[in-house]
């Protein structure tokens, strides 16, 4: 009797000891998980207005290929589209000239899409 009552307070120690290491992987997993979600569900940077302008820009330029635009034009189209108001679109030609070099400055204020 005494025997047996060893044997099992030697075996309910090792189940205790195992229950220990499954609650220890248990908690590792769900800190691997957590990091997992969180990393996946990271929020998008959104558009700045002057990256919406931009866009809009190379769109205008490229829907109208080998039409001169003003760049009064240019700013009044961005200002009707997406409300963005700017008095010179010389800035947003730099940035755009560096993502998309077919578009040209023909001459001071004009702008023009050469496929």
């Amino acid at each position: 009797m005494e025997n047996k009552e060893i044997y099992l307070e030697v075996k309910l120690k090792e189940i205790n000891r195992d229950i220990m290491k499954l609650n220890v992987k248990k908690r590792h997993l769900c800190k691997q998980l957590n990091t997992f979600k969180k990393i996946e569900q990271k929020p998008i940077k959104k558009e700045t207005k002057k990256d919406q302008a931009m866009i809009e820009s190379i769109y205008l330029l490229k829907s109208n290929p080998n039409r001169l635009f003003a760049s009064k034009e240019i700013c009044q189209y961005l200002k009707d589209e997406i409300n963005y108001n700017t008095d010179s679109f010389a800035a947003i030609y730099k940035r755009i000239h560096h993502f998309e070099p077919q578009i040209l400055q023909v001459r001071r204020g004009y702008y023009i899409y050469k496929p």
